[in-house]
């Protein structure tokens, strides 16, 4: 009878021991996940900003009606709403429609654009918003049109069933000038 006992006191240590590896190690794995999660995020977000720093500052430099000075503030988009721009652009660049978000501020919290990462014969989507507004040259955000727009890109994983591995999003946010 001591035997049995000890031999069944042996196998549950055994058993427990085990049970805590397998559940280390699978929380090692979803670690790993998030992490390479958030990775794939932050290059969609990169992308994502090259994309947009590569169009004019404003449509007033895309209908050439600026002429170099400091008198072009004048000419900038400014709603003066709290959005400071238009809002919803279906931007075509990101297959959301056919919008041709010419000028950075076009790009202001227009229709989520999923975006995909491929890993070989896998891809993995990423809804990204934007968000811009005008700030200072202290970077404070600014309730008038200046030299100096903010763009900030949020990128979270999206799962057509609702989960997601990233709990916040990837936040990147950078400050376009306009050049005279």
């Amino acid at each position: 009878m001591p035997q049995t006992l000890l031999a069944f006191l042996g196998m549950m240590i055994v058993s427990m021991y085990s049970l805590n590896t397998q559940r280390y190690e699978m929380l090692v794995q979803n670690r790993d996940i998030k992490r390479e999660m958030e990775e794939m995020a932050g290059s969609i977000a990169l992308e994502t900003m090259e994309i947009i720093r590569t169009r004019e500052f404003d449509q007033a430099v895309v209908d050439s009606s600026v002429t170099g000075t400091l008198a072009d503030i004048a000419l900038f988009e400014f709603l003066g709403t709290p959005n400071q721009f238009a809002t919803g652009n279906q931007c075509a660049v990101f297959g959301t429609g056919s919008f041709d978000c010419d000028d950075v501020d076009d790009f202001h919290e227009m229709a989520t654009a999923t975006r995909p990462f491929v890993l070989g014969n896998d891809t993995v989507w990423f809804a990204v918003d934007v968000s811009v507004k005008y700030v200072t040259d202290a970077l404070a955000p600014a309730a008038f049109a200046t030299t100096n727009k903010e763009v900030q890109i949020e990128v979270k994983d999206w799962w057509a069933d609702g989960s997601a591995f990233i709990a916040n999003p990837i936040t990147l946010t950078r400050v376009l000038t306009y050049e005279f």
